[in-house]
């Protein structure tokens, strides 16, 4: 391949990738995302696309504020991408109920609820047994209580990242289909990205590649902390009238989707890059599913899906400027949370990339250097 020069090439074309692709084109950079398999193939194709802010590692601190940022910009980005490309990301409102089925998680609950009600724009409260199963009648009736969340809501992750990608192209931006296999410095300045055949010089290079960013330690001599965090989620057809909104118990959830389809998960593995979907996995979400849905055990397994998602060594995202380069970034790390969290990541990419004052709150905590 010609070594003719882009502005930014960045590594990896999942959500974080192809978003980031799509501002920067704006811009008018000359942008190229290399891609060693398909455009959201992995994570971010895969995931539930749940955009609720006020759950999760890092909140209420240090990321709320970041959080709530990354909420509205996908809503705003929904209708920008649809208009752009004519590609409906499948936004919508999806309320939840988080349940309680002992008296030690109920208070728990509870006392998160005491910071969740101040909270712009949502409405959280307490419900008891007969409330909950009153907003949702095939909630387990075992269950004592649960939050009620107003409207979180969500998207189709997999459409998404097609949009932004179908958006980025309408500005310029070229997905080139190849694997990278290092980089190309030449004092303290990354000058391009070498491939399995050629390679493509750059004025700037971002590493976006999810839990493979970890491999791009050696690349460029620098520690990212960032390990792969397996997931497995289940995908039911069921003869039930469709859930009214979403139920989570613990770390799991389980909604119905605009296709009809069940899905519920997830798993947290460390499983290395192991991709496999496994019998465990499936029985031990299947057990949770109806723990929260107990009405549902003859629902039909549709389709079992796994991937690997970027987990920094703290939970939170890392975007910053990678140690010891001057024209080399990170963006990754972000877990579980990676979709939501991807808007305001491409910003702060953006930002830094541009050298302009980010208007994304809470960058400063996603440094290389809290490490």
């Amino acid at each position: 391949m010609a070594t003719d020069s882009r502005d930014v090439v960045i590594i990896g074309g999942g959500i974080v990738g192809c978003l980031s692709g799509y501002l920067l084109g704006q811009q008018g950079f000359k942008v190229m995302i290399l891609e060693a398999d398909s455009v959201g193939s992995h994570a971010s194709g895969f995931a539930f696309g749940g955009l609720d802010p006020l759950t999760g590692i890092g909140l209420p601190e240090p990321l709320l504020e970041f959080s709530l940022w990354c909420y509205d910009r996908h809503q705003s980005l929904a209708i920008e991408l649809q208009d752009a490309t004519g590609i409906d990301v499948g936004s919508e409102l999806r309320d939840r109920l988080h349940l309680a089925f002992t008296d030690e998680e109920a208070r728990a609950t509870k006392k998160n609820i005491e910071w969740m009600r101040n909270i712009g724009g949502f409405k959280v409260e307490w419900v008891d047994n007969a409330q909950a199963r009153k907003l949702e009648p095939q909630v387990n009736p075992e269950c004592i209580g649960a939050l009620y969340e107003q409207s979180p809501g969500g998207l189709e992750p997999y459409r998404f990242v097609l949009a932004a990608m179908q958006a980025g192209e309408l500005n310029g931006v070229e997905l080139v289909q190849r694997r990278a296999t290092g980089l190309v410095g030449e004092g303290g300045r990354c000058t391009g990205v070498t491939l399995e055949n050629g390679r493509i010089d750059a004025e700037v290079v971002v590493l976006a590649m999810g839990p493979w960013t970890q491999q791009a330690s050696a690349w460029c001599g620098a520690d990212i902390p960032v390990r792969p965090l397996k997931g497995q989620i289940l995908r039911l057809r069921s003869e039930n009238e469709p859930l009214n909104l979403a139920v989570n118990y613990d770390h799991n959830y389980v909604a119905t989707k605009p296709d009809g389809l069940i899905w519920t998960g997830t798993t947290e593995e460390e499983a290395g890059f192991d991709e496999n979907i496994t019998v465990a996995a499936r029985d031990n979400i299947m057990a949770d599913f109806l723990k929260m849905i107990p009405g549902m055990r003859e629902a039909e397994l549709v389709q079992q899906t796994a991937c690997l998602r970027p987990l920094s060594a703290d939970g939170l995202p890392i975007v910053d400027k990678v140690t010891g380069w001057d024209n080399l970034y990170v963006a990754t790390g972000a877990g579980r949370k990676g979709i939501l969290w991807s808007t305001g990541m491409a910003h702060a990419l953006l930002d830094l990339i541009s050298g302009g004052e980010s208007e994304v709150p809470g960058v400063e905590h996603l440094k290389l250097d809290r490490f």
